[in-house]
C-alpha cells in the first residue's frame, strides 16, 4: 500500500457525495472516519442536496473540509444536475476520487464524473426489503446503473453489497467507530441518570431518525407494554425527523408523556448511552447501523428486529425479536439478567476500531491517485 502522499504539499481530496449532511448512520460513519484519517494526506469534501444546515456542517469546515450545494434530482432538473456536476468538476479538478454514499442517483453524477476522468467509489449502507412490481423494477435499475458507473463497490456488509452490487465484486467496510468513548463509566451513568431523571427503573433507549423504516410507532407500543408492568420505566429516544409530530401525538394518546424523553438530535450519544439499561432498534430495514456498534461498545444489551441483519451481532448476544409482538419485546426486556461490564475492547478487536479502518480507506485512496 502507498506510504507517502504522492503531492508533499497538499492532500488528495476526495469528494463524499450525500443526500444531507445531518446524523444519519452513513453520515456518521463517515465523520468518525474523516476525524480519524490523516487529514494532511487525505481530505474529504462533500456534497449534499439539501438547502438546510446538516448537523455536522460545522465539524467538517472546522476540520478543514469544503461543502457544495447539488440542486435536487429530478426527472425534470436532470440536465441542470449533470451540468452542476459538469461545472463542479470542471472547476474543481481536484476532485479525482468521487465516493457516493447517496446511491439512488449515484449513477448520475458518477457517469459525469467519468468524463472528466474521476474514480467512483459506490458505497452500499442498507439492504432494503425486497418487493414485487414496479418497485423491484425500479431497484434492478438503479442497481445494473450503479454497478455500470462504479469503479469500486463497498458495503457496510454482506447483505447490503449483495442487495446493491449482485453482479460485481465488492470490499465489506465495517461501520467502525472510536470504541474507547463508549467505554462503560458508571460516574458517567450517574450523571446522566441524574440529569434526565431517569429514576431507579428500567430505561430503555434507541436511537435513530423520525421516519418510517425505523418503525417509531412500534417503539412506542413496545414502551406502552413495558409501562404496564413498569410504570415508571422511562425511554431515551434520541433523534429527530419527518414524523417527529406524529410521535409526540402517539405517545399523548397512549398516556406515555412520563415515560418517554425525546432528547432531539445529539452530539454525545456515547454519553447518554450510559444512562441507558438496554438499547432497542425495532426497524423495518437496516443495513449495518452503526448504533448497533455503538451499543454493544457501551456494553448494553441490545434487542433488534427480526428484520436487522445479523451481522450486528458482534459480541454474540444480541436478541431478534418479531416486529408484530411488542409483548415479547416487553417481557423479554423486563426480565432480562445482564451485568454490566465494559466491553469496548471486544467490539474493537472484533473489526470495528476505527483507526484501523481510516488506515486501510487512506491508503485505498492513496493507491487510487498514484
Amino acid at each position: 500500500m502507498a506510504e507517502n502522499n504522492p503531492n508533499d504539499k497538499e492532500p488528495i481530496r476526495v469528494l463524499c457525495v450525500f443526500s444531507s449532511l445531518d446524523r444519519g448512520g452513513a453520515e456518521s460513519m463517515c465523520m468518525n472516519l474523516y476525524r480519524n484519517i490523516d487529514r494532511s494526506k487525505v481530505q474529504f469534501d462533500f456534497v449534499k442536496h439539501s438547502s438546510k444546515k446538516g448537523s455536522f456542517e460545522d465539524e467538517i469546515i472546522s476540520l478543514g473540509g469544503k461543502i457544495f450545494e447539488a440542486p435536487r434530482y429530478s426527472a425534470k432538473t436532470h440536465f441542470q444536475y449533470t451540468r452542476w456536476w459538469k461545472n463542479h468538476l470542471k472547476n474543481h479538478s481536484e476532485h479525482k476520487i468521487i465516493h457516493g454514499h447517496f446511491f439512488s442517483i449515484s449513477p448520475i453524477y458518477f457517469s459525469v464524473a467519468h468524463k472528466f476522468g474521476c474514480k467512483t467509489v459506490a458505497h452500499s449502507h442498507c439492504a432494503q426489503p425486497n418487493r414485487n412490481g414496479l418497485y423491484r423494477k425500479l431497484k434492478m435499475h438503479i442497481v445494473m446503473q450503479t454497478e455500470k458507473h462504479s469503479d469500486y463497490c463497498f458495503a457496510c456488509n454482506e447483505e447490503s453489497g449483495k442487495w446493491l452490487f449482485p453482479h460485481k465484486q465488492f470490499t465489506v467496510i465495517n461501520n467502525a467507530i472510536d470504541t474507547e468513548l463508549y467505554s462503560y463509566n458508571p460516574s458517567l451513568r450517574k450523571e446522566v441518570k441524574s440529569e434526565f431523571n431517569l429514576g431507579d427503573d428500567i430505561t430503555v433507549g434507541t436511537v435513530g431518525s423520525m421516519q418510517s423504516v425505523k418503525n417509531p410507532f412500534g417503539i412506542i407500543a413496545i414502551m406502552k407494554e413495558i409501562c404496564a408492568k413498569s410504570p415508571n420505566a422511562k425511554l431515551l429516544w434520541v433523534g429527530e425527523g419527518e414524523l417527529h409530530t406524529k410521535i409526540e401525538e402517539s405517545i399523548k394518546e397512549n398516556n406515555l408523556q412520563d415515560n418517554i424523553i425525546l432528547t432531539g438530535i445529539r452530539s454525545d450519544v456515547n454519553r447518554l448511552m450510559q444512562g441507558m439499561d438496554v438499547f432497542i432498534l425495532p426497524s423495518f430495514s437496516e443495513g449495518l447501523p452503526v448504533v448497533s456498534i455503538e451499543a454493544q461498545a457501551s456494553a448494553l444489551p441490545c434487542f433488534f428486529s427480526d428484520r436487522v441483519s445479523e451481522d450486528t451481532n458482534i459480541l454474540g448476544d444480541c436478541r431478534y425479536l418479531p416486529l408484530d409482538n411488542p409483548k415479547l419485546w416487553a417481557e423479554q426486556i423486563l426480565n432480562l439478567e445482564y451485568e454490566r461490564k465494559d466491553t469496548h475492547k471486544e467490539v474493537a478487536n472484533a473489526g470495528y476500531d476505527v483507526k484501523k479502518t481510516a488506515l486501510y480507506l487512506q491508503n485505498f485512496y492513496l493507491d487510487l491517485i498514484s
